[in-house]
């Protein structure tokens, strides 16, 4: 619980920090989004994301009162073991053939694949839900970021260039 409250506090001075040099960021373009927008949005929303994190351990400690020494024990033995180790390796390796293969294959190709895998390494029961799942979040990227923000993703080599142009 202390481990929470100290987490929050961090975080909600490091928000509040980065949400002030993103206001102050110059906006020269004179439209509504400039480029302190989207990290205005994000300060914003992990600001309120801490503080309600502080919130709720604040309120836990009032029905659940626990001497230092449980607390420690607690955490001690909470932190020696992952619930699913092999999960974590799993995760590690699909996000490091994600970045190799960015480049190359492009983002819509390897997004798509990366989002399935991380579904299955999940637990996802079905795999039609992990498709629907990689298809649905890449084509929202790419209607946000390329399409409604200008902002170049990789398109790839060969045959996935050309794919990717059908989209951004």
């Amino acid at each position: 619980m202390l481990l929470e409250r100290t987490i929050s506090i961090i975080m909600i001075a490091f928000s509040a920090l980065f949400l002030v040099q993103s206001l102050q960021l110059e906006n020269r373009t004179g439209g509504l989004v400039g480029p302190g927008t989207w990290p205005a949005a994000l300060m914003i929303l992990m600001l309120v994301l801490s503080i309600v994190l502080l919130v709720k351990t604040f309120l836990k400690k009032g029905v659940q009162v626990k001497t230092a020494n449980e607390e420690a024990e607690d955490l001690a033995n909470e932190d020696d073991q992952l619930v699913y180790p092999k999960r974590f390796f799993y995760l590690l390796g699909a996000l490091i053939i994600y970045t190799l293969l960015l480049d190359y294959v492009g983002f819509i190709v390897d997004t798509l694949v990366f989002i399935f895998v991380l579904s299955l390494i999940f637990g996802v029961k079905h795999w039609s839900r992990g498709l629907l799942t990689g298809i649905l979040a890449t084509a929202g990227a790419v209607v946000l970021f390329p399409i409604l923000l200008n902002t170049p993703f990789p398109r790839g080599v060969g045959i996935f260039s050309t794919f990717s142009l059908l989209f951004y």
